[in-house]
């Protein structure tokens, strides 16, 4: 029996060429998809404030640090001591056993805690009344531990060993043991969406790529001065920013207090950013950041909750009456911040 060979052939590169219009066509439609669903960055700016203080918080739940200068990136702001980078909440302590985290509101004396990285290019961490702990970063090869975050979500760490595990069960719980420390493994990235499903539906810009390292939500947090000098119209003992632990502080003497939440887009120097949702507030504002020590009146949370509270409908209905102060943001375009930078929102 004779084969036609060119009739075989003929309908291959037609099979062929029909696989590649539909590879096309698959291509082209996934494009347009994904423009439908990721907007254009915006053109066009409004300079409305500057930046006054940046931080970085190596450990979560830790002392924060100040610095003049960070980088962005999509997980959450670094910055360069004696040639180290340092990232924000990328050490993480958790129990050892049940390996949920533990959080200053819990345990209150993780807010005394520094880390730095000192001359001879050590990372050390140090508190009150404790000889300095010199860090080994685990294997990025190691296996990791699973831990448990907010919602019971899992989430990879690497575990920095006995002797650190030792030291901050010692300052921490007054115990040889009990707490372990941990520090991110790169190759994992939370799913936000899975870990809060119910923002689903009502946080319409959250993605799954706002999320940072080991923070709650998203990879950035900014709060208005403004806002907190109108709390603290309110209060009897005046708060400031550090109780709530953000990242970028602005001012301006024309700057609303609480107008930050109506933001969408945010432009400072070449960083891009998103708003995502304004920020509700838990206990751990209530422990001093300088005295590790728990507000017998809740305070600042208990006016927060009384003064501001979620404006948007959806968000009320989700959130109720939690105070609100600063927000969350997601990064959408890498670069460095320095204090005095003008802040731009489109």
């Amino acid at each position: 029996m004779l084969v036609n060979i060119w009739s075989t052939s003929h309908n291959s590169h037609q099979i062929a060429s029909f696989a590649t219009v539909a590879t096309i066509a698959t291509v082209i439609g996934a494009y347009l998809y994904y423009r439908k669903k990721v907007p254009n960055i915006p053109k066009k700016w409004t300079p409305v404030t500057k930046v006054t203080q940046l931080f970085v918080y190596p450990l979560k739940s830790g002392r924060r640090r100040e610095v003049q200068s960070m980088y962005c990136t999509d997980l959450g702001p670094t910055f360069i001591e004696n040639n180290v980078e340092l990232k924000d909440r990328s050490f993480i302590v958790y129990g050892e056993k049940d390996h949920e985290f533990r959080a200053a509101k819990t345990c209150p004396k993780l807010l005394l805690i520094e880390v730095s990285v000192n001359s001879t290019g050590d990372l050390i961490f140090t508190a009150p009344e404790q000889n300095p702990l010199i860090i080994t970063l685990p294997n990025p090869k190691g296996k990791p531990v699973i831990i448990t975050m907010d919602n019971k979500a899992p989430a990879h760490t690497l575990d920095c060993g006995d002797e650190a595990a030792k030291w901050l069960s010692q300052y921490v719980l007054n115990k040889p043991s009990g707490l372990r420390l941990g520090y991110y493994r790169s190759q994992f990235r939370r799913d936000i969406k899975q870990q809060f499903p119910e923002y689903v539906g009502v946080y319409n810009n959250m993605r799954r790529e706002s999320a940072g390292i080991y923070t709650n939500l998203t990879s950035y947090h900014l709060i208005n001065q403004r806002s907190i000098d109108a709390l603290n119209q309110h209060l009897v003992e005046p708060t400031s920013a550090n109780n709530f632990r953000a990242n970028i502080i602005v001012e301006s003497d024309n700057l609303e207090a609480y107008s930050e939440e109506y933001w969408d887009w945010i432009k400072i120097g070449d960083v891009v950013m998103r708003l995502i949702r304004p920020c509700t507030r838990c206990a751990m504002t209530t422990v001093h950041p300088e005295r590790a020590a728990y507000s017998k009146q809740r305070e600042p949370l208990k006016s927060l909750e009384r003064v501001n509270n979620p404006k948007q409908p959806a968000y009320f209905k989700l959130e109720g009456k939690r105070g609100v102060m600063g927000i969350q943001v997601e990064l959408w375009k890498t670069g460095e911040i320095q204090v005095g930078d003008e802040v731009f929102i489109a």
